[in-house]
């Protein structure tokens, strides 16, 4: 039997608004602590970006390092994997990997190459003693992943043939039947993104292209927790990153019998000292009949606050300021208003692949988001208005 604890995304020193959350993210890691200490599984697997910038502040840092080396002391036999995500530094992940060794943590930021540039699978698969073995992949744009033989492949075909030839690898010497783990960072397409503030920029692969050959896929990136398939799964961010994330927050508990036989998952809630709310959670209404709800808002812990409203165009003088002398006298952070137009031109943000994208001009974008936030295009002073910040940002950016 392999047992172990599946999680990600924990978005260590993300900025909020302008709230410093590693209060939060410190309880979370207590919380995690507590629940490794409880359930003694064999490894923590820990799917990506566990940072929220490439370049965190010294004290986020250290509360990762510190946070990690309690969890290691709460099962000391229990090994611990990790792989970077898209928001991490891989060079930074890898330049201590050695020395996190000693701990029994074994951390991947980069896709391992041998000398000749091709892939060096051996790197990536990592046994859990005789409970298990896990392929760990790192996050990598397709283009990103080395080729497995000398064979020239387009980035799609390298990605893919770089998955099952891992798995391969994993199952080469794999007599005892242990069972499979596939660790990766990515999106898979037809998976709930609800939350995520990057929806027209994220990149999403097949799940075939995972290959064959595993038991349990312990995903990271997407944000809301669930199943793919049977055998492969988000297990969600341990604390919302955005508003928009109103699902449950856990960590998994996974457990295999052997290789060829299916996954028991079991979801560990994470409270949030500090909770999002979006008042009202439904349906926006208009500002002051939100303000009156947001006044008689009863929260008797520190929350987060989002007011969610209605506007034919635009908010009313002094809104900014109304709502946050509403939660004065209130444990609360103000973040933000969301306003949603009442008029009917209002469409859904428009969506568009990256290679659209790059290929459109910036006042086009502009133009676009303007059409979308208000119905109607720019004129032709803001368009000149953008095409002359524009080049400014440009002339400073080239100094």
């Amino acid at each position: 039997m392999f047992k172990f604890i599946h999680t990600s995304d924990w978005h260590l020193g993300q900025n909020f608004y302008g709230y410093d959350r590693s209060e939060e993210q410190a309880d979370f890691l207590k919380q995690l602590t507590s629940i490794v200490r409880k359930h003694k599984p064999d490894a923590l697997l820990v799917s990506g970006d566990i940072f929220h910038t490439a370049a965190p502040s010294n004290a986020t840092v250290s509360l990762y390092v510190e946070s990690m080396l309690e969890i290691h002391h709460a099962c000391p036999s229990m090994d611990i994997i990790i792989i970077a995500g898209n928001h991490d530094s891989a060079s930074r992940l890898d330049s201590d990997s050695q020395l996190w060794k000693m701990a029994g943590v074994t951390v991947l930021g980069g896709i391992a190459r041998n000398e000749e540039g091709l892939a060096d699978l051996q790197r990536h698969v990592i046994k859990v003693g005789d409970k298990g073995i896990v392929a760990a992949v790192p996050f990598s744009y397709p283009s990103g992943f080395p080729r497995v033989t000398s064979v020239a492949q387009s980035a799609g075909q390298r990605q893919q043939a770089y998955f099952q030839a891992l798995l391969d690898r994993a199952n080469q010497d794999n007599h005892d039947h242990l069972p499979i783990v596939l660790m990766a960072h990515l999106a898979v397409s037809g998976s709930d993104i609800t939350g995520h503030d990057n929806i027209i920029m994220m990149e999403s692969i097949g799940v075939q292209t995972l290959g064959e050959g595993y038991d349990y896929a312990a995903l990271g990136h997407i944000h809301c927790p669930q199943n793919v398939t049977a055998q492969a799964r988000y297990c969600g961010t341990p604390l919302a990153v955005s508003f928009d994330e109103q699902c449950e927050h856990s960590v998994s508990i996974v457990e295999i019998d052997h290789h060829g036989s299916m996954p028991s998952i079991e979801t560990k809630r994470i409270k949030n000292i500090k909770p999002l709310h979006t008042v009202p959670p439904g349906e926006p209404i208009p500002f002051d009949d939100a303000l009156q709800l947001l006044q008689k808002f009863d929260s008797d812990e520190p929350a987060y606050i989002r007011l969610n409203v209605s506007v034919e165009r635009f908010l009313p003088h002094g809104a900014q300021e109304r709502t946050a002398l509403a939660l004065a006298d209130k444990s609360c952070r103000f973040c933000e208003i969301k306003k949603t137009l009442t008029t009917a031109v209002l469409q859904q943000a428009t969506q568009m692949t990256i290679e659209e994208f790059n290929a459109k001009a910036p006042i086009d974008i502009a133009n676009q988001y303007f059409k979308d936030k208000l119905g109607e295009e720019m004129s032709d002073d803001q368009k000149k208005m953008f095409e002359q910040i524009y080049q400014l940002v440009n002339e400073e950016n080239r100094q």
